[in-house]
């Protein structure tokens, strides 16, 4: 399994930040751990439809290698991808496909290929352990996730970063959208616009209900983050749907999907 990483500009005070480590954390006790590799950055702008490779960045001898979003001159919502690749591989300049990342298993040991992916404000910071899975990125999917996470405080600022990676080529930038409802009415309360390849913040407001959120256009991997203006700030991130069954986990998760979004318009 390989996996993608992501930065995206959130707004102009939080700064998102990744921490890559060279070692794979899973391994037998017989195998060498230390992976050479390097990564290239790849962004997709609003309303192009090719990769355009804007950064390397290299180990240089030391362990872990620290890239933040602070660095690149980006918009609002604009995603870099971050791709794991051998330390010989040449990037193009261009592709109409992003390159597949390198897979860093180095046994028959299972391993996530994630690492720290954080979010900075002034002297807070929280982070969570992250990736986006290869596999995921190359069809297009549906989305369906619920508020668990969302802090219900006053004065507390709820965002919504719905990450989604699409790395086959695209002919045309199709525009998308996320919508927030009631999960137990089911009434649709508001629909944002997003493309491929993009972040999409919301920020949630408050509703005195269970919600949920849903795509019917593609999948993507939410993260909530929570601040105030002081000291509180917090990330998380939930699970796909998948992860709440034991066998037969992708088959539940296209019953659950279908029956909530067949009821969601």
């Amino acid at each position: 399994m390989s996996d993608y990483l992501f930065l995206s500009k959130i707004d102009n005070c939080i700064e998102n930040y990744i921490y890559l480590n060279r070692y794979t954390p899973n391994r037998q006790e017989k195998a060498d751990g230390l992976i050479n590799f390097k990564v290239g950055i790849f962004l997709q702008k609003f309303h192009e439809n090719n990769w355009y490779l804007v950064d390397e960045k290299f180990f240089d001898n030391n362990e872990s290698l620290f890239i933040s979003s602070l660095e690149y001159d980006l918009s609002i919502g604009e995603l870099l991808v971050v791709v794991p690749a051998d330390s010989s591989k040449v990037f193009e300049k261009k592709y109409d496909e992003l390159p597949k990342p390198l897979s860093r298993k180095v046994d028959l040991s299972p391993i996530n290929e994630r690492t720290e992916i954080g979010y900075r404000i002034n002297d807070s910071f929280s982070s969570y352990q992250g990736e986006f899975p290869y596999k995921m990125s190359c069809f297009k999917g549906t989305f369906l996730s619920f508020d668990p996470l969302i802090q219900h405080a006053k004065g507390i600022t709820n965002k919504l970063i719905f990450i989604n990676i699409f790395s086959k080529k695209i002919k045309t930038k199709d525009i998308f959208q996320l919508h927030i409802a009631s999960a137990n009415t089911k009434r649709k309360y508001k629909s944002y616009d997003y493309v491929n390849n993009s972040a999409l913040i919301i920020d949630i407001g408050n509703y005195n209900d269970e919600i949920c959120f849903y795509s019917k256009d593609t999948l993507g991997v939410p993260i909530f983050l929570s601040h105030d203006s002081n000291s509180i700030f917090s990330v998380e991130h939930t699970h796909p749907p998948s992860e709440f069954f034991w066998k037969n986990k992708f088959h539940a998760q296209s019953v659950l999907k279908s029956n909530w979004l067949n009821q969601l318009k």
